[in-house]
């Protein structure tokens, strides 16, 4: 219950929101990105360092770097098999058991090395992906259905 109520009232303060459709779009897929990167809790705040650089809605750059925040370990695992898919490397990785996060995190932050180049190109590629189709939706919806998706939320 107490998960639920939260959800809404974000929603509601995002739908509510003065600023244009652009702005409130941009920054939700701003506040996206550090969501496919590994920053060990610290991505809203990176997603709020990453609003105030383009300028864009601040609210919903947070908003967009804590609704990803529990899909981690799937990113983590698509970052993989997308890289995989454009780098000419056998995949080591079919579960997210097979993960070891320390290595991946070493060999990420020490060298191009192993998984790494994989795990980094997968992530350029689903950053570009990713950040294109939210704003396209957020900017539909807050266009279209801002004031009808508000009315619903407060009921």
């Amino acid at each position: 219950m107490k998960l639920r109520r939260r959800i809404k009232y974000y929603l509601i303060r995002l739908f509510r929101l003065k600023a244009s459709p652009h702005q409130v779009a941009m920054g939700l897929s701003i506040g996206f990105i550090p969501n496919w990167l590994p920053t060990f809790g610290l991505g809203p705040m990176f997603s709020i360092a990453l609003a105030k650089i383009a300028r864009v809605n601040l609210i919903s750059a947070f908003i967009g770097g804590v609704i990803g925040a529990p899909f981690w370990p799937i990113f983590f695992l698509l970052n993989y098999r997308v890289g995989g898919l454009f780098i000419n490397k056998p995949l080591k990785v079919n579960e997210l058991e097979d993960i070891e996060y320390i290595e991946v995190v070493n060999d990420t932050v020490g060298s191009l090395q192993s998984g790494s180049l994989q795990f980094i190109a997968g992530a350029s590629i689903n950053i570009v992906i990713s950040s294109f189709l939210i704003y396209l939706l957020v900017f539909l919806l807050f266009n279209k259905y801002r004031v009808s998706i508000l009315n619903k939320l407060k009921l």
